[in-house]
Parts: C-alpha cells; sequence; structure tokens
C-alpha cells in the first residue's frame, strides 16, 4: 500500500464522524464514550432461607450438638441483607443503547466456640455470592445532564457455603495434610446459577468525567438442590433448592472515559 494512502485513510475516517456526530440531535458527550467505576450492589435477600441449609428439627446440620452447634436466632443472624462490592463498566454502542459489564463479591459469616470440646475450637460459618454479568440498556435523556435508562442484567452467579471447625492454638501446616488433626476441619459448598436482574437507573453528571448513577432492580435466580458441589470436586445434593430471588440496588460514582 502507498504511504501516502494510510494518513488520506486517516483523515477521511476522522472527516465522516466528525459530519456523523454533527447530525446526531441529542448532546454527543452524553451517548458517546462510557464509564467505569465502584459500584456496591444491595441485595435484599434473607441468607438464611436462600441458602440450603439444613435447619430442621434433627440435632445434626447447623443446629444441635451434633451438628455445628448454632442456634436459629445465630443462623438469623446473618440478615437479609447482602452488599455485593463491585465494580462496573458501561459503553454506548449506537443511539439510545448501551452496553456494560457488572462484577462483583458479597459475604457474611458468623462465629461460634465449640465448649463442647476439650480444645475450644472456633466455628465459623460464611456465606457469598460471586456474580459476573452483562448488561443491555435503552437510554432516554431528560436533560444535558441526567437521564433515565431501562434494561436488564444477565450472566451467572456463584454461591458459596464455607464453614471451618479450628483449634484455638494455631495449626499446624503439615497436619492439614495428613489428616492427622480431627479438631480443624474446613468445608465449602459452591453452585452455579444462571441469573437476571431487570432494573430501572437514573444517571447524573455533575462534572465533565465523573457522575453518579442509581439502578434498582429485581434479581431472579434459582440453585437446583443437585447443582452444588462439595470442594469443587464432588457432586452433593442439598436438602431444597436455594432461591436467589431479591430486590436489588446499585449506586455507582463513575468515571467517564
Amino acid at each position: 500500500m502507498p504511504k501516502h494512502c494510510l494518513p488520506l485513510g486517516l483523515a477521511l475516517i476522522l472527516t465522516s464522524t466528525l459530519y456523523a456526530q454533527g447530525n446526531i440531535a441529542y448532546p454527543s458527550e452524553d451517548y458517546l464514550g462510557g464509564g467505569i467505576g465502584y459500584t456496591p450492589t444491595f441485595l435484599r435477600l434473607n441468607l438464611a432461607k436462600s441458602f440450603p441449609f439444613n435447619i430442621g428439627a434433627s440435632n445434626t446440620g447447623l443446629l444441635g450438638d451434633s451438628g455445628l452447634g448454632f442456634t436459629a436466632d445465630e443462623i438469623d443472624a446473618l440478615g437479609n441483607l447482602l452488599v455485593i462490592h463491585g465494580a462496573e463498566g458501561f459503553g454506548n454502542i449506537t443511539g439510545h443503547w448501551r452496553v456494560g459489564a457488572y462484577v462483583g463479591l458479597g459475604a457474611k459469616s458468623i462465629s461460634r466456640v465449640d465448649t463442647s470440646s476439650a480444645a475450644r475450637p472456633k466455628v465459623d460459618l460464611k456465606v457469598a455470592i460471586m456474580t459476573g454479568n452483562a448488561s443491555l440498556e435503552y437510554v432516554i435523556p431528560l436533560f444535558s445532564n441526567l437521564e433515565i435508562s431501562a434494561g436488564s442484567l444477565f450472566g451467572f452467579s456463584r454461591a458459596i457455603i464455607q464453614f471451618a471447625k479450628i483449634a484455638t492454638s494455631s495449626p499446624d501446616w503439615e497436619e492439614q495434610f495428613a489428616g492427622t488433626d480431627s479438631s480443624n476441619v474446613t468445608v465449602s459448598l459452591s453452585g452455579t446459577f444462571f441469573s437476571f436482574q431487570p432494573y430501572v437507573a437514573m444517571k447524573l453528571q455533575f462534572l465533565d468525567r465523573v457522575g453518579l448513577r442509581m439502578t434498582a432492580g429485581y434479581q431472579v435466580g434459582t440453585l437446583p438442590a443437585n447443582k452444588w458441589t462439595l470442594s469443587d470436586f464432588r457432586d452433593i445434593i442439598a436438602p431444597r433448592e436455594g432461591d436467589f430471588n431479591a430486590p436489588a440496588v446499585r449506586v455507582m460514582l463513575y468515571l467517564g472515559i
């Protein structure tokens, strides 16, 4: 290719781009480019009911002396609000359509001391949700610095249950692999499910490259009882399915790019 063709082609592309922007009826700075920022999600999820804990009348499972020893009140203390700390990015593709992505992780935990054992080990229970989603939305401009949009997140989430029973004294590294210390036990249960979250959002841009975006939606997702794995190696059937349907609110402080 002749050397003069490259600068000529770049000039033609730049000229056509500027001409196209000049014919756009709405302010181009509100629709071209995108943004990225820290985005916590407040998920109103009853953790004690969403995760398939076996909390029946038996003396095993989470409750009772033959199980982990937690009381029903301690399990309920996990609460009904999970904060997922994440990052979100978005970019406009054409006209009023916008695409984006969101990833995040949220967790809660409770602890107790096993007084029935002479070693008095500490028992920790932790539940967590990891999520990765794409988003597609339609933007409706109101003012030069204010817009609303409607769309949906869709992707995969992973629910995790972890518990550890560890002696008060520091555990020995070699003993963890030799299996000689029965007072130190760790278990991880996890399962992946498809989730989507229809939402409406409002974006307020208060500086040239800084703005605030608030989103209200509803997460839909169910993890079947037979989709759990034990320590990522072996399938295990839960006593019931995991129900992760819940209202969700996201707040994003973004930087424009």
